[in-house]
């Protein structure tokens, strides 16, 4: 592109003019790259996008946390931290958002969650013109992997780093020491009653915090199950959220059967805390790791 200006300048051109005009181009090319999202699609970007329309709370929170959070435009329900968030506009909850409200906004990007926005409605998008960014978050890595991507779209790449380091600074330290493994029965939800598999980000987390999840196994990544099935598990302990009522617990007390039940090892942890993807997912490990190190020292 340097040989194409250079190109259409006369030999006895200004070259005071040629050095203005290389100076204009020279952000556009140092920022022009090709980034690729979870489902594998690339993106040509040739410069920071300005306007985001985010279908994730998860995504909101990880843009504000390395200090894009003026360049959102719109959002999901539920889409409520920080609070300034939760002043923009809304298009609709993650699963059935708006297109025309989308739209109306004009972003220069849409930033979707892979693993819960409909892949038709986010080809919806596609088709209207609009460009989506796919986002993974079912593993550790991804959570500062997802803040660097986003540095990158943003050109808030050392923001970025530091929020991304901090991040993986922070999960080493709570890494837990070798020990026995207790029997973890995660009640993501009562009725229908709902676990989740290996195959989760909250899954990694009761295998790095040192337990054994009993529905690890299973081929769905949010198992539905039973009473019987969770009675058959033997759980040492069973961990919710405060996203249930709070007689989660009382309702487990007739089954005096389960190992957690007759321990008393019912814990409730924050919910925004263990179902988003953010840094502040850190506080909730940190929680969780401290649950099962607990059961551990009552052996």
């Amino acid at each position: 592109m340097v040989e194409r200006v250079y190109c259409a300048f006369l030999p006895g051109a200004d070259m005071a003019r040629f050095l203005v005009v290389l100076l204009l181009l020279l952000p556009g090319l140092l920022q022009a790259q090709v980034l690729t999202d979870a489902s594998g699609k690339t993106l040509n970007l040739q410069q920071p996008v300005k306007r985001i329309v985010v279908l994730a709370p998860n995504i909101a929170e990880n843009l504000y946390a390395i200090g894009a959070g003026d360049l959102i435009v719109g959002r999901v329900a539920h889409t409520d931290y920080p609070p300034p968030v939760a002043e923009l506009p809304q298009v609709g909850d993650y699963q059935q958002f708006n297109l025309e409200a989308i739209l109306a906004l004009k972003p220069d990007l849409v930033l979707a969650w892979q693993q819960g926005n409909p892949e038709a409605r986010l080809q919806n998008l596609e088709s209207m013109g609009l460009r989506v960014f796919r986002l993974s978050s079912v593993t550790l890595d991804d959570i500062p992997r997802n803040l660097e991507l986003l540095g990158r779209l943003t050109a808030r790449e050392s923001e970025a780093a530091g929020a991304a380091g901090a991040f993986r600074d922070r999960l080493a330290r709570l890494a837990p020491q070798a020990g026995p493994r207790p029997r973890l029965f995660y009640q993501l939800w009562d009725d229908p009653l709902l676990s989740v598999s290996k195959s989760t980000l909250i899954g990694e987390a009761i295998t790095f915090c040192g337990a054994d999840n009993v529905f690890a196994e299973r081929p769905e990544s949010v198992p539905q199950l039973n009473l019987e099935a969770v009675i058959a598990a033997k759980p040492d302990i069973i961990v919710s959220t405060n996203e249930l009522a709070a007689s989660w617990r009382e309702r487990w007390l007739p089954w005096q059967q389960i190992p957690a039940v007759a321990l008393n090892q019912l814990v409730t942890l924050q919910a925004d805390q263990m179902h988003r993807a953010t840094p502040r997912f850190l506080d909730g490990l940190e929680a969780l790791c401290n649950a099962v190190a607990d059961v551990r020292s009552s052996r």
